[in-house]
């Protein structure tokens, strides 16, 4: 395996089975929308792109590491730029409103895909054209997706914690105690 140029017969029915992959010719790849949304959520929650597109089964020797690391600066740019008012929210507040409107869409396709069946799924909510900006039950969000998300803003909040504590610590220390004066 190598990183980008063209992709062997092989190596593109292997990358057509992926969920991730919308499309793929000879010498480029068009990524699932879905996979799109969850990668920019995941990295804004602070996961590295290499270790998304590995989980994805998208390893970075094949799919060039330069290809990955432009890919999700592009996503990244489009989903901040989508968010309105991003320009002052910070990671955590775009990843809610990207997320939330993850579950909108999720739910929307399934009941879509529910009335083109004709089974209708109970657990996810009916969006009307009224309902923009009302928001999809967690139960939108499958399990897998909810748990790593919550997993990754935990771990950020316990590095801001530490953080916290290291500059308490080393402000603690450059301000000298005051004199006794008796």
């Amino acid at each position: 395996m190598r990183g980008g140029g063209s992709f062997s017969m092989d190596e593109l029915q292997m990358l057509r089975d992926l969920p991730a992959v919308a499309n793929v010719s000879k010498d480029r790849i068009t990524y699932s929308n879905a996979f799109k949304q969850v990668c920019v959520i995941r990295y804004l929650a602070g996961e590295s792109p290499t270790k998304i597109f590995r989980e994805a089964g998208l390893p970075p020797e094949l799919i060039g590491y330069k290809r990955i690391e432009r890919s999700v600066a592009r996503w990244k740019a489009a989903a901040i730029k989508s968010v309105s008012g991003s320009d002052h929210l910070d990671d955590s507040e775009i990843i809610a409103q990207l997320v939330e409107r993850y579950k909108r869409a999720l739910a929307t396709r399934r009941n879509l895909d529910n009335m083109a069946s004709g089974v209708p799924d109970l657990s996810v909510p009916v969006m009307s054209e009224g309902a923009v900006g009302a928001h999809a039950s967690i139960g939108a969000l499958d399990g897998d997706t909810a748990g790593i998300i919550i997993k990754q803003q935990a771990r950020r909040i316990d590095e801001l914690e530490r953080a916290l504590v290291a500059l308490r610590n080393k402000l603690n220390k450059e301000v000298p105690a005051a004199p006794n004066v008796d």
